[in-house]
C-alpha cells in the first residue's frame, strides 16, 4: 500500500512537471535547457506557496530569541525543579504568544517533499527524460550524479539562508539559536553528501529553493 502510494505521489508529480514543461517549450527550444528551467519554475512555484508558513516560523523564532533573557532567568531561578522549569517556560511563551514548535511545520513540509523529489527525478532519470541533459555548463547532465560543484552550492546556499535567517540575533547571548545553527551546519553537510550521490536534477532543486 505504501508503494503504490508513493508511486501515485510520484506520478502526481511527474504530471506536474510535464505541465509546466509544455510552457516553458513555449518560449525555449533546447530539452536540457527546458527541464533546467521547469525545475527551476517548480521550485519557485512550491516556495511562494510555502511563503505564508515560512513567514510565521520566522516570526516565532524571532519571538523566542527575544524572549531568552526571560528564558535564561526562569532556568536559572528553578534549575533544581525540572517540572516548574517547564511550567514557568510554557508560561512564559503562552503569555508571549509564542509557540515553541512553531518551527518545525516547514520542516515537516519541506522535507518530505525533498524526498518525494529524490524519488520523482530518479524515475525521469530511469525513464530517459532526463538522461544527457544539459542545463548550463554546470550541470551536463540532469540525470548524473557526483556533480561536485552542485554539492558544494547546496551547502554554501543552505548555510547562507542559515546566516540571513540569524543575522538579527549575531552577537547575542542566544543558546538556542547557537544550538539551532550547529544543527543546521549539520544539515547542511548531510545535503551536500544527499546531492553529491544524487542525480543532478536534484541539486538543482535544492540549490533553487536555498537560494529562494
Amino acid at each position: 500500500m505504501e508503494v503504490k502510494g508513493l508511486s501515485q505521489l510520484n506520478q502526481l508529480f511527474i504530471w506536474i512537471f510535464e505541465q509546466l514543461k509544455s510552457v516553458v517549450e513555449l518560449g525555449v527550444s533546447d530539452p536540457g535547457t527546458q527541464w533546467g528551467l521547469t525545475i527551476m519554475v517548480f521550485t519557485i512555484l512550491f516556495n511562494v506557496l510555502m511563503l505564508p508558513v515560512n513567514l510565521t516560523q520566522m516570526k516565532s523564532m524571532r519571538k523566542q530569541q527575544a524572549l531568552q533573557p526571560e528564558v535564561a532567568k526562569i532556568q536559572a531561578k528553578y534549575k533544581s525543579d525540572p517540572q516548574k522549569l517547564q511550567e514557568m517556560q510554557m508560561k512564559l511563551y503562552k503569555e508571549n504568544n509564542v509557540s515553541m514548535f512553531g518551527g518545525c511545520l516547514p520542516l515537516l513540509i519541506t522535507y518530505p517533499i525533498f524526498i518525494a523529489m529524490f524519488s520523482v527525478f530518479r524515475q525521469l532519470a530511469a525513464d530517459g527524460r532526463l538522461t544527457g541533459m544539459s542545463f548550463t555548463p554546470l550541470i551536463p547532465d540532469l540525470a548524473a550524479n557526483n556533480n561536485i560543484i552542485l554539492s558544494a552550492l547546496s551547502v554554501g546556499t543552505m548555510l547562507l539562508s542559515t546566516y540571513v535567517m540569524t543575522l538579527r540575533t549575531k552577537g547575542a547571548d542566544n543558546p538556542a539559536a547557537a544550538s539551532a545553527n550547529k544543527i543546521q551546519y549539520g544539515m547542511a553537510a548531510l545535503f551536500g553528501w544527499i546531492t553529491y550521490t544524487s542525480n543532478s536534477a536534484l541539486g538543482l532543486y535544492w540549490i533553487t529553493g536555498n537560494i529562494f
